[in-house]
C-alpha cells in the first residue's frame, strides 16, 4: 500500500471516528432526554401539592439540561414566578434575585391568544438581547452579571391557554441551546403544564392571587412611612416615592418616634426590591423604634439593627442615618451614620457634605460606628437622602451629587428643600424612578432662628473643615 493510500485511510478513519463520537453523543441526548419527559411524567403521577411539583420538576431540569430554571404562571396578562432552582456554581445569591425578579415573557405569551405562541431562543445571548429583558438599568446590569450564554422559553399550555411559562438557561456550565433544543423544551412545557395542572397550580390561581392582593395592600399600609410629628422647636419636612405606581412599598424609609427627652428620626436604605426588601424595612424600622425607646442612644439602635440583620438566614444589608433631637434646640444633635449617604449642611448656598459614615448594617458582626454631637446654628440645614436620588437616571445621566448641590443651594427652609428636591427628580427621571427614593430635612423652627447658639456646643461643619 502506497503512502498516500494509507494517508487516505487514516483520515477517512478519524473522519469515522469523530462522525461515530458525534452520533453516540447525539444518542445519548436523545436518550436524556427521554428519561426527563418520563421523569417529569412521574412527579405529575405521584400527585402532591402545588409546591411539590415544582420543586420536583426544578430537580430534574436543572442541572441536567439548565444551569437554572423559572417557572412563572400567567393570569390576566400579568407574569408572577412561581418557582426557581440554580445548578451549584451559580453567582451568590442568584437564586433569591431570580425568585424577586419581574419576568420578562414576549407580549405574546401574555395576552389572550387561541392559539399557542411560538416558543423563545437565544442561541448567542447578545447586548442586544439582555436589553431587551432588562425592565431598568439596574435590571440591565444584573441580567450581565449571570453570564448567559444561551435560554429558551416555552409557552405552558392547559385548557386551551397559555397559563404560564417554562424558561430555561444556561451560563456558568459552558453549554449552549441551539435549534433541536427548543424543539424539546416546547414539548417539554407541555409536560410540564400537564403535570401543574394536574397539581391545581392553574385552577387555584384566580385564588391564590386575590389572597396575594389583599396580603400585598396590608403589608403598604403597614410599611409606608408615618407623617412627621411636631417638634418642639425643630422644622421638619420629608419625602418618600416609590419607584413605580405598583410597588407602594420598598427599600426606602424614613421615621421620627419620641425616645427620653426628645425625639430620634431615622432614614435608611434597604437592599434588593419587592417582597423581601419590604420585609427587612418592617425589621429594620421596627428594632430601631424599639431599641430607641429602650435607650435613646443612636448607637445602641443601630448596633442592635446589626445583630438582628445578621441573625437572619438570608444576607440583608442596610443603610441608617440617625439622630436624636432634644426639645431644646440649644442642646446638641446626636448622629451616628452607617453605610448611609453623608447628611449635608445646607448654610445659605453652601452644601457641604459632614459626619463620616460608618459600615454598612449586617455585614460585620464586629462593626462599630462614631456619635457625632453638633448644633445646627439658626439659618442652617441638616437633609438626608437615600441614593435612589443621586443614582436616578435621566436623559443625561445620572442625577449626582452636583446637580443634588445645586438643588439645595439657598433653601430657607425644610419644606422648600424637600419640595425642590422632588420637583427636581420628577422633572430629570420624567417621572419614572427606578429606585425608590427618600428625603429627610431639619432645621431650627423659626421661633428660635434668632437665639444665639452656645459655642461650646459647636455647630456643624463640612467634612473637610472638621
Amino acid at each position: 500500500m502506497s503512502v498516500g493510500a494509507i494517508v487516505v485511510l487514516a483520515v477517512a478513519v478519524g473522519v469515522l471516528a469523530v462522525l461515530l463520537i458525534r452520533a453516540r453523543a447525539r444518542a445519548e441526548r436523545v436518550a436524556r432526554r427521554f428519561e426527563v419527559l418520563e421523569e417529569i411524567a412521574a412527579v405529575a403521577d405521584r400527585g402532591g401539592t402545588v409546591e411539590q411539583t415544582l420543586s420536583g420538576i426544578s430537580e430534574v431540569l436543572v442541572p441536567s439540561i439548565a444551569d437554572f430554571c423559572m417557572i412563572d404562571v400567567i393570569s390576566e396578562g400579568r407574569a408572577r414566578r412561581a418557582a426557581v432552582r440554580v445548578a451549584p456554581g451559580a453567582p451568590a445569591g442568584l437564586d433569591d434575585d431570580l425568585t424577586q425578579r419581574q419576568p420578562s415573557l414576549p407580549a405574546e405569551m401574555l395576552g389572550p391568544a387561541e392559539r399557542e405562541p411560538a416558543a423563545r431562543l437565544r442561541e448567542r445571548v447578545s447586548e442586544a438581547d439582555l436589553r431587551e429583558l432588562a425592565h431598568d438599568p439596574e435590571d440591565l446590569e444584573f441580567l450581565r452579571g449571570i453570564g448567559m450564554g444561551s435560554f429558551v422559553n416555552s409557552p405552558l399550555r392547559a385548557r386551551q391557554r397559555t397559563t404560564g411559562a417554562l424558561t430555561l438557561g444556561v451560563a456558568w456550565s459552558g453549554r449552549r441551546y441551539r435549534a433541536e433544543d427548543e424543539r424539546f423544551v416546547r414539548v417539554l412545557g407541555g409536560r410540564v403544564a400537564l403535570a401543574l395542572d394536574n397539581a391545581g397550580l392553574f385552577t387555584d390561581l384566580g385564588r391564590s392571587e386575590r389572597a396575594r392582593a389583599e396580603i400585598a395592600e396590608t403589608l403598604q399600609r403597614g410599611l409606608l412611612p408615618p407623617p412627621l410629628p411636631h417638634i418642639r422647636g425643630w422644622s421638619a419636612a420629608a419625602m418618600y416615592r416609590p419607584a413605580g405606581a405598583e410597588n407602594e412599598v420598598g427599600g426606602d424609609f424614613y421615621d421620627a418616634f419620641p425616645v427620653a427627652g426628645g425625639w430620634m428620626l431615622v432614614i435608611g436604605d434597604v437592599t434588593g426590591r419587592g417582597a423581601r426588601a419590604a420585609s427587612i424595612t418592617g425589621q429594620a424600622r421596627y428594632t430601631l423604634r424599639t431599641a430607641a425607646a429602650l435607650t435613646g442612644d443612636p448607637l445602641v439602635a443601630l448596633s442592635t439593627l446589626n445583630r438582628a440583620l445578621l441573625a437572619r438566614r438570608d444576607s440583608a444589608l442596610c443603610s441608617v442615618a440617625a439622630f436624636t433631637l432634644s426639645e431644646d434646640p440649644d442642646q446638641p444633635v446626636r448622629l451616628a451614620v452607617a453605610g448611609h449617604p453623608p447628611p449635608l449642611l445646607i448654610d445659605g448656598e453652601a452644601v457641604s457634605e459632614t459626619v463620616e459614615p460608618g459600615p454598612l448594617l449586617g455585614a460585620f458582626a464586629g462593626a462599630e460606628w462614631r456619635l457625632e454631637r453638633a448644633a445646627i446654628a439658626p439659618g442652617q440645614q441638616l437633609v438626608v437622602i437615600t441614593d435612589g436620588i443621586t443614582e436616578a437616571c435621566g436623559a443625561s445621566g445620572r442625577f449626582g451629587e452636583e446637580r443634588l448641590h445645586a438643588e439645595l443651594a439657598g433653601a430657607t427652609s425644610p419644606v422648600i428643600a424637600v419640595q425642590r428636591l422632588e420637583g427636581a427628580l420628577h422633572a430629570f427621571t420624567e417621572g419614572r424612578l427606578v429606585d425608590d427614593a427618600a428625603i429627610l430635612a431639619l432645621a431650627r423652627s423659626s421661633a428660635e432662628a434668632g437665639e444665639e447658639t452656645d459655642d461650646r456646643l459647636g455647630t456643624l461643619r463640612p467634612l473637610a473643615a472638621a
